[in-house]
């Protein structure tokens, strides 16, 4: 959907901080529902940007486990 948004010029941020519960609730979904992301859609202001530790990335051996 990003992708897609993207090539229509839309900007796009997934969010996972929320809560779920709370949000299913008010949307009135049913239990067996489970909200695992949100995507908002939009444009972007001028000279808005990620974060800058957007592009940051931990050490290969801090994030995968020999076995």
């Amino acid at each position: 959907m990003m992708l897609a948004a993207a090539n229509a010029g839309v900007d796009s941020c997934w969010i996972n901080y929320f809560n779920p519960d709370e949000l299913a609730a008010s949307l009135g979904l049913p239990d067996n529902v489970e909200i695992l992301m949100l995507l908002d859609l939009g444009f972007a202001a001028e000279g808005s940007g990620p974060l800058p530790n957007h592009f940051s990335r931990k050490p290969i051996n801090e994030t995968v486990i020999k076995i």
